[in-house]
């Protein structure tokens, strides 16, 4: 495992003060709530293409494993029922097909900082990265199967094909988009 030393503008960041933080955290609910706005719905899912997942990974580089709280506190306003989500908000959120996702958020951003923060090596810190991508899918994926199984039964492969294939091709580009960011800031 190769780790590095972080850059100026990451030590930067880490020692900001706690008002700072929170600052950071807060610009970051509102990059994601605003990235949720940028969305193109699918006939065939209930699981909108959005920018959030952009988003949601930068946290991470920026904030490194504190950007999981950027993701806390977009989940909890939303379900306070400040519309922030894709789809709407409120606690009845929690019985969206998409709820599941958001809750993926967080540990994605966690891994985004986490692997962030330990390499520098392009090969580990895109795997990580690729890695925190997918992180969002195991509890968007599980909690899409739970809400749609309660209406019928519903197969793995139905699934997939409607809450992660259609998604692939616009994760890659967000992965290396925020490799590339996540490089640049390793320059600072």
């Amino acid at each position: 495992m190769q780790t590095i030393a972080l850059s100026r503008f990451e030590r930067k960041i880490l020692s900001l003060s706690v008002l700072g933080k929170v600052v950071l955290m807060l610009t970051f609910v509102v990059l994601t709530s605003l990235s949720s706005q940028l969305k193109i719905f699918l006939p065939f899912s209930p699981v909108p293409i959005t920018m959030q997942t952009f988003a949601v990974i930068l946290s991470g580089i920026v904030l490194k494993e504190e950007g999981a709280i950027s993701q806390i506190l977009y989940l909890i306003f939303g379900l306070l029922g400040i519309g922030i989500f894709a789809k709407g908000s409120g606690i009845s959120y929690v019985y969206s097909g998409t709820f599941g996702y958001i809750v993926g958020f967080i540990l994605a951003s966690y891994l985004a900082g986490f692997f962030t923060r330990k390499y520098s090596n392009s090969k580990m810190l895109f795997w990580g990265l690729a890695l925190a991508d997918l992180s969002i899918y195991v509890p968007g994926l599980l909690w899409l199967y739970v809400i749609l199984s309660r209406s019928g039964s519903v197969s793995f492969w139905y699934i997939l094909s409607i809450g992660f294939f259609p998604f692939m091709v616009g994760d890659i580009i967000k992965i290396l988009a925020s490799f590339g960011f996540a490089k640049a800031i390793k320059r600072i």
